[in-house]
């Protein structure tokens, strides 16, 4: 059995840095320290954001980190729940 990823609030940009949402929480799983760039997650949104599949954003952490990452795929899960599965694009600094 797999532990259970550690879930985080964050802030959801743009590629440029603006701001899209706030308070959005993410689950996440980070590689090895062997592979220590690349980390996975899935974001759970229940309002519409604007994430697009293979294209790249950032994630701000509610502990300060921060990283690119594209988005492999939009899931709706009812009407108003979203998961929203996400890949790192480098390390969470």
């Amino acid at each position: 059995m797999f532990p259970a990823m550690p879930f985080h609030r964050c802030t959801l940009c743009y590629e440029d840095g603006k701001t899209m949402a706030t308070d959005i929480t993410v689950a996440l799983e980070e590689m090895t320290p062997a592979d220590a760039t690349g980390w996975f997650g899935t974001i759970s949104v229940t309002h519409p954001v604007d994430l697009v599949a293979g294209r790249r954003y950032q994630l701000v952490l509610d502990d300060g980190r921060r990283g690119t990452f594209v988005v492999r795929r939009n899931t709706i899960a009812g009407e108003e729940q979203r998961a929203i599965a996400i890949y790192g694009m480098g390390p969470l600094r």
